[in-house]
Order: structure tokens, then C-alpha cells, then sequence
């Protein structure tokens, strides 16, 4: 989850390349190929959904919308899943999920 992130950190360095972004413990999900650990935290965005047939699953708080983080699947309603070509990293994803405004 990005938007946490935002407010607590500034990100200019990240997109001046003075500083490399790399995933925190206390971030919504990475996994670590090194230690291959992963880990997996509720934001006040998502709420994380690790016991299911389908994998890992996010579940926006606000939409109630899930993502699925599978790259074989699709990533649900509002979300799309884009792959970034990077030399700096062996795979960077994103997935962006838009929630809509009631009126």
C-alpha cells in the first residue's frame, strides 16, 4: 500500500534515484528472495486475506473490492496489475486499485 508511505516519508529521493525504494516489514506484502520470507500486514487500506484456495488476497477497506495478486489471474474489479521493466530489480509489479466515490 503506497499511500501510507506517502504520508510519512518523502519520496522525492526515490524519484531523483538518491535513494533506492525497497520494501519495509511493516508494508502491506513483499517477499524477501534472499531469506525467502514473506511478509504480509493490514494498512488502513487493505485488509490482507492469506487463507484462501486462491493465494494471497488483499481486500480494499473502503470498495470492500479484492485483489488478487496472482500474475495467472485476473486482478479484480477496479485494479489492474503493470509490470515494470527495470535494471535496477530482477521484477517490480504494481498493482493500482481505484476506488470510486459514492455521490
Amino acid at each position: 500500500d503506497y499511500a501510507p508511505r506517502l504520508k510519512l516519508e518523502s519520496f522525492e529521493p526515490y524519484f531523483e534515484q538518491q535513494k533506492k525504494l525497497l520494501p519495509r516489514p511493516s508494508d502491506l506484502s513483499f517477499y524477501n528472495w534472499e531469506t525467502q520470507r514473506s511478509t504480509s500486514n493490514a494498512t488502513p487500506n487493505f485488509q490482507v486475506i492469506a487463507d484462501n484456495e486462491a493465494g494471497l488476497l488483499f481486500k480494499n477497506k473502503r470498495d470492500r473490492k479484492v485483489i488478487n495478486v496472482d500474475p495467472k489471474a485476473r486482478p479484480g474489479d477496479n485494479s489492474r496489475r503493470i509490470e515494470l521493466p527495470t535494471h535496477e530489480h530482477l521484477q517490480v509489479v504494481l498493482y493500482d486499485h481505484v476506488t470510486r466515490r459514492k455521490s
